[in-house]
């Protein structure tokens, strides 16, 4: 009787040591109560319903109208040119069923300015200095160059026409690859917002890049971006299908192995780089299941076990640039 309940005391122990574990690494540190800090609202103001709301009989009229609410994306004054580009865009047929599409997906501000405001929580909980400038909802037409989410010193502007799923095949209409456009969800929303405050407000720049450090600065990125919101899941924060990230996971030994084993690590060549950090549809050089940039998805899992085991901040990690020490006090060895 004595050994069972022996055994049941050691299970039980065993039990309680690996519940601990999991909620003493990374996972832990992210796991901050921020619900109380600025902004407890976020007003989101809607560029895109204001534009194609406009009369087109008196359209100037109209610009002029809306100008002193959305000054920071009007500007001061618009050219003859501008006013006749924007007129052309909003009454483009194709334009205007993305922005259909826009009204469909986001039928009002609350579910942009929910999605907003955690993340702006989260800003402040580690930059309680910085203020975000105000926020606004626009339709870029699915503008390549300028990407999901911008930000200036004005404002923070959202291309909704980003996160519409695919509906009406919009994005292969515009030749958006399938690999890309599988990202362009509502999900993603969050994850554009940090990347772009990542880059906006605390990206170093570190010359002389070799794979080590490429890995561990696109892991930086992506670590900031988790503590913006703890709540995306992985697929969403390195743009993989769901497929694609377990493929990763069941496989990361391998795919460290072979950095190590054939002297990557420490290269900065061009073919490299293209098989651990271009993007595709897959990378070749493993298997037609794996997702492309896997140097991220590695430097993401260096950097979270270091964070996992190391007493350091988000924002003293941000400023290291010693990355063989983080390597080694990471303590990072994925399973084979």
């Amino acid at each position: 009787m004595t050994k069972w309940v022996n055994r049941i005391v050691v299970l039980v122990l065993l039990v309680l040591f690996v519940s601990c574990s999991k909620t003493t690494g990374y996972e832990k540190k992210l796991d901050v109560d921020c619900r109380n800090l600025e902004p407890q609202k976020v007003d989101v103001f809607e560029y895109n319903k204001a534009l194609f709301a406009i009369d087109t009989a008196d359209f100037e009229a109209g610009i002029q109208a809306i100008r002193p609410q959305f000054q920071a994306l009007l500007g001061d004054t618009l050219e003859s040119y501008e006013m006749v580009y924007l007129k052309e865009f909003v009454t483009d047929t194709f334009i205007m069923r993305i922005n259909e599409l826009v009204e469909e997906s986001f039928p009002d501000s609350d579910a942009v300015s929910d999605k907003v405001k955690g993340v702006y929580q989260h800003f402040k909980y580690y930059y309680p200095e910085m203020t975000m400038p105000p926020t606004f909802t626009y339709v870029s037409g699915i503008n390549f160059d300028n990407g999901p989410v911008m930000i200036s010193p004005e404002a923070v502007m959202i291309s909704l026409d980003f996160y519409l799923s695919n509906k009406d095949l919009m994005y292969d209409k515009v030749g958006m690859p399938r690999y890309v456009s599988r990202r362009c969800q509502p999900a993603s929303l969050t994850k554009d917002l940090a990347e772009a405050m990542y880059y906006s407000y605390v990206f170093m720049d570190v010359k002389a890049k070799n794979v080590l450090k490429e890995m561990i600065d696109r892991g930086k990125k992506y670590y900031f971006i988790e503590a913006m919101d703890p709540t995306l899941n992985d697929s969403v924060l390195l743009g993989y299908s769901s497929q694609q990230m377990e493929w990763a996971q069941d496989n990361e030994g391998q795919i460290w192995a072979t950095i190590v084993g054939n002297n990557m690590l420490y290269a900065n060549g061009f073919e490299q780089y293209r098989v651990l950090f271009n993007d595709g549809p897959f990378t070749a050089a493993f298997s037609d299941s794996a997702p492309a940039r896997l140097g991220d998805f590695v430097g993401l899992q260096i950097v979270r076990a270091f964070m996992s085991n190391n007493d350091e901040s988000l924002q003293s990690l941000l400023q290291m640039t010693d990355y063989q020490d983080i390597l080694q006090r990471s303590q990072y060895k994925p399973r084979k």
